[in-house]
């Protein structure tokens, strides 16, 4: 077990300039059909309001008595990921007033991740607590869109990102709070992802058909951080899995006064809790090399996260963290090349100090 140390994407996207012409329904009588244009619907970006109501009209609203969705109108788009999914920030009209939501629209059915959210959200992370979730709102299933809480606050990595160095330990010691409460109380929904099957999982697959794609000295480097993971599943210790948020990071976590809130419940899980923790620790660190442009500028903040995640008595395999440590720096390194754009000598650097990262954290030589 580890023992106690002793040492954005930008979100939000001003759309209106940029959006196609909507596309319309004319048949009113196919309201309850799934919609036979998603895909271009997710494509563009783009939703007429009147089709939004009708396949909201018959959604019923989470916690608020059955309202009937009335009128609706998009306000912005927020994501988009091309043939996946589509988030957007609308304004709903029941006969209660309006609320301001966030929509996704997915090209699956992703009713699960409602589904998940609501068991949360019962386990103690409702909108009165101090650690929370975005709140679930509805799901068309017709659509293929969640309705949640339009979360109000900062984004952790913006904290870490411009704020002082106290701000930025506030921040950790909440990031780590609010994921030990969530280990702590809420049982496992969703997939089961064993660390040892982590190897053999389609990301990572992905990531070892692009590594041998790669030449010189640093497609060898790539390599053989990969070898060095995969020998390393080979001896993960066996721990009790639990509930997983799947991306657990500082661009997913809102603060306020009042709330620690989570949002982004897409790749929920049941899994060694190691994942989520390493996955916040080392996406930490390429935010500090991508935003403040070195790897242990925050180097302070991680300590008190994974001091503070400790402290609150859960149990933690040092190998698995390490473990998934080296997978987390792999992969935002492949990220760092492929994911972004053109490949140009900053960026390739950039990979490089997440993989030579991936080795010290084999090594023991960081945490």
């Amino acid at each position: 077990m580890i023992s106690l140390p002793g040492k954005v994407t930008n979100l939000v996207k001003n759309s209106w300039a940029r959006w196609m012409p909507p596309f319309s329904v004319r048949d009113s009588n196919q309201d309850s059909k799934p919609h036979t244009d998603l895909k271009r619907i997710v494509q563009t970006g783009v939703l007429d309001p009147d089709i939004l109501v009708k396949h909201l009209r018959h959604t019923s609203l989470y916690g608020s008595n059955g309202a009937a969705v009335k009128e609706v109108q998009i306000r912005r788009v927020l994501k988009f990921h091309v043939g996946k999914r589509c988030t957007l920030e609308v304004a709903l009209r029941t006969e209660g007033g309006w609320q301001f939501l966030v929509a996704k629209i997915y090209r699956k059915d992703r009713s699960d991740v409602f589904q998940a959210m609501k068991g949360i959200r019962q386990c103690g992370f409702g909108p009165q607590d101090e650690f929370s979730i975005s709140q679930p709102v509805g799901y068309a299933p017709s659509l293929r869109c969640l309705l949640q809480e339009k979360v109000d606050g900062t984004t952790a990595d913006a904290i870490f990102k411009a704020g002082d160095d106290t701000a930025r330990i506030v921040a950790a010691e909440r990031c780590a709070m609010w994921l030990a409460r969530f280990h702590s109380l809420v049982p496992g929904a969703g997939p089961i992802c064993h660390p040892k099957d982590f190897v053999n999982s389609k990301p990572m697959q992905r990531w070892a058909r692009k590594v041998a794609m790669l030449e010189g000295c640093f497609g060898d480097k790539a390599a053989r951080l990969y070898h060095r993971v995969e020998g390393a599943s080979g001896s993960l210790q066996n721990v009790e899995l639990k509930a997983g948020h799947g991306s657990y990071n500082a661009a997913h976590i809102f603060l306020s006064k009042d709330r620690t809130v989570t949002i982004d419940w897409d790749w929920h899980d049941i899994s060694d809790p190691a994942r989520d923790v390493a996955r916040f620790l080392y996406a930490l660190r390429r935010w500090a090399l991508d935003q403040l442009g070195s790897i242990r500028a925050l180097d302070k903040p991680a300590e008190v996260f994974l001091t503070t995640y400790l402290a609150a008595g859960l149990p933690l395999a040092e190998k698995n963290f390490r473990f998934f440590g080296a997978t987390t720096c792999l992969n935002l390194a492949m990220r760092h090349l492929f994911d972004e754009g053109p490949i140009g000598r900053e960026r390739q650097e950039k990979a490089e100090a997440m993989l030579d990262e991936g080795f010290r954290v084999l090594d023991g030589e960081t945490i």
